[in-house]
C-alpha cells in the first residue's frame, strides 16, 4: 500500500530525486517502497495544485488525461464510482 509523504526542506531533494523532478515543499507524495505510486489518485500534489500520475515510478499523466477525456470524466471527480475504477483499474493496474 502506498503511504503519503508530506515534502519538506528537509527531504526535498531525496523525495525530487525519487520522481525525476522538483518538488516543492508542503507537496504531498505517495510512495510505495522507493517509487512514486498510487492506484486511487494522482501520486504527486503540489501546493498549487498540479496533480501528477505514476504507477510504479512511471509518470503516466498524459495517458491519464486522455483516458479521462475520451470518456468524458471530469478530472475534478477522480474515480469517484465502481464503474470508473473498475474501468481505470483494467487500463492501467494491468
Amino acid at each position: 500500500m502506498s503511504e503519503m509523504v508530506l515534502v519538506d526542506e528537509a527531504n526535498r531533494d531525496d523525495m525530487s530525486r525519487k520522481v525525476g523532478i522538483f518538488l516543492y515543499s508542503d507537496t504531498k507524495l505517495w510512495l510505495e517502497g522507493d517509487k512514486a505510486h498510487r492506484t486511487d489518485g494522482p501520486a504527486v500534489v503540489s501546493p498549487d495544485g498540479v496533480e501528477r500520475w505514476y504507477f510504479n515510478g512511471e509518470e503516466k499523466t498524459r495517458e491519464v488525461k486522455a483516458f479521462f477525456k475520451e470518456r468524458q470524466w471530469p478530472m475534478s471527480k477522480g474515480l469517484d464510482t465502481p464503474e470508473k475504477v473498475e474501468a481505470f483499474s483494467a487500463q492501467f493496474l494491468k
